[in-house]
C-alpha cells in the first residue's frame, strides 16, 4: 500500500520526467541529470527560504541566548524552559533550519531507484503517451548510460569489487566521488557564511576559567557539521550510482545561487566580509 503510494506519487512523476528530459536533450543522461537537479532545486526554494529565516533569528536571538546561559547555566531544566519560552515568543522552530533537507533526501532516494529503473530498461512506470512518444510508437525505451566517459549507472563499491580499488577504469568513479564531498564541504561553509556574514569577519570571545558558552557550543556542533556532511557524502556516492553524485554536485551549486536569490544584499556582505578576511589574513 505504502510502496503503491510512493511509486505514484513520488517514483513513477520523476521516472516519466527523467525519461521526457532524456529524450529531449539528446540522449545524454547527464544532461538529464543536471536538469532534474535545477527542477528539484527551484521545488525547494520554499523550504530554503524557511530554513534561511529560521538561520537569521537563531543569529539574531544569540545575545538573549547567552544571558539565559549565564543565568540559568547551572539549572540545565530551567535553562531549557526558558529558551523554549524565548522560541515560541519569536516564532523560531529549531527544526526549521532542516527544513529543507528532509525532502532533499526523498528526492534523492528516489532518484536512486529511478536511475535503476531508467537503466534496466524497465518500462513499468512510463506514462502510456511517455512511452510512446519518447520510443517513437515502438513501445521499447532503451538509454545510453555514459556522460563525460563516466556510466552513471555505475558505482565505486561495484566496480572495485570486480576490477580492483585502484583500477584505471575505477578511479575516475573513486575521483567523481571525493570531488563531491569537496563541494559538499565548500557548499557548507559559504552557505552558512550568506546566511550569517557577521560571523565572518566577527571575533570571538572566549570564556574563562572553561565557562560554558551556548555560542561556543554551536559553534562545536557547526564544525562537527561541516566535517560530518562531506564525509557522510563520500560515503554516500561511493556506493551509489554515479548519476547521484553529478546530481548532488549541480545541487550544491544551485543551492548557492539560491541564497544570492532569496537575500542578495545579505548574500553580498557575506562575500565581501569574507575577502576582507582573507586580505587581513595575507598580511
Amino acid at each position: 500500500m505504502l510502496s503503491t503510494i510512493w511509486d505514484t506519487v513520488l517514483t513513477y512523476p520523476i521516472l516519466n520526467l527523467m525519461a521526457v528530459l532524456y529524450h529531449l536533450l539528446w540522449g545524454n543522461l547527464g544532461l538529464a541529470i543536471i536538469f532534474i537537479a535545477i527542477i528539484s532545486r527551484l521545488i525547494l526554494i520554499p523550504f530554503t527560504k524557511k530554513q534561511t529565516e529560521m538561520t537569521r533569528k537563531m543569529t539574531s536571538l544569540k545575545p538573549e541566548l547567552d544571558k539565559l546561559q549565564k543565568k540559568y547555566g547551572n539549572n540545565s531544566k530551567k535553562l531549557s524552559e526558558e529558551q523554549m519560552k524565548l522560541y515560541k515568543r519569536v516564532g523560531y522552530n529549531p527544526l526549521g533550519c532542516i527544513s529543507s533537507l528532509v525532502p532533499q533526501l526523498i528526492i534523492l532516494s528516489v532518484l536512486i531507484g529511478v536511475i535503476r529503473a531508467i537503466t534496466n530498461n524497465d518500462t513499468e512506470g512510463l506514462y502510456g503517451f511517455v512511452l510512446n512518444w519518447v520510443s517513437n510508437g515502438s513501445g521499447s525505451f532503451s538509454i545510453n548510460p555514459y556522460f563525460l566517459g563516466l556510466d552513471l549507472t555505475e558505482s565505486y563499491n561495484n566496480l572495485s569489487s570486480e576490477f580492483g580499488r585502484f583500477a584505471s577504469n575505477v578511479l575516475p568513479y573513486l575521483g567523481l566521488s571525493l570531488i563531491v564531498g569537496l563541494i559538499q564541504f565548500i557548499t557548507t561553509k559559504l552557505t552558512t557564511m550568506l546566511q550569517n556574514p557577521d560571523s565572518v569577519s566577527k571575533k570571538k570571545d572566549k570564556k574563562k576559567g572553561g565557562e560554558p558558552n551556548l555560542e561556543g557550543m554551536q559553534e562545536g556542533m557547526q564544525k562537527s557539521m561541516f566535517l560530518l556532511f562531506p564525509i557522510m557524502t563520500i560515503f554516500i556516492s561511493i556506493s551509489a550510482p554515479a548519476a547521484l553524485g553529478v546530481y548532488w554536485m549541480v545541487q550544491s551549486v544551485m543551492l548557492i545561487a539560491q541564497y544570492f536569490i532569496i537575500d542578495f544584499d545579505r548574500s553580498k556582505k557575506g562575500v565581501q566580509n569574507l575577502f576582507t578576511k582573507l586580505q587581513k589574513n595575507r598580511k
